[in-house]
């Protein structure tokens, strides 16, 4: 077992793609929620889109942030080889924000479905206040 360094944390985050965002809902405590991201240290962004079907106007995980700014963000390795398992956690505050060109033409870069015009609604821009980690074994 090995705690990761803060290095160790910001490199296996950067280069994750997606993991599962924790916000506060005001009733029923912690809310889970698989998304895409990308990091642009210290920040995590998660892009908002029309892409893929939403089941209201705005999106719980935003409205969840208004009322409370703190979020964790979980990224890991799952293998059936556990030598190879390794997890890290950032906490964070953060909200709803527009997103502007550059950080358009990047969430483009990224994932193929936000290359159309419009696609990317706004991001949540989550400020990453700490980060821990854990792995099965040193790389």
């Amino acid at each position: 077992m090995v705690r990761l360094d803060d290095d160790a944390c910001w490199h296996r985050l950067g280069s994750a793609t997606h993991g599962v965002l924790g916000t506060v809902h005001p009733r029923r405590g912690v809310d889970l929620v698989p998304v895409v991201l990308l990091v642009d240290a210290p920040r995590i962004v998660i892009p908002i889109d029309s892409v893929k079907p939403k089941s209201g106007a705005r999106l719980q995980r935003a409205r969840n942030l208004d009322g409370d700014d703190r979020c964790t963000v979980l990224v890991d390795r799952y293998d059936e080889d556990w030598s190879q398992l390794w997890w890290v956690r950032a906490h964070a505050h953060g909200g709803e924000a527009e997103p502007d060109a550059t950080l358009l033409a990047r969430l483009g870069e990224a994932f193929a479905p936000y290359r159309a015009p419009g696609s990317v609604t706004s991001v949540l821009l989550l400020t990453v206040d700490s980060v821990s980690g854990w792995a099965a074994a040193a790389d």
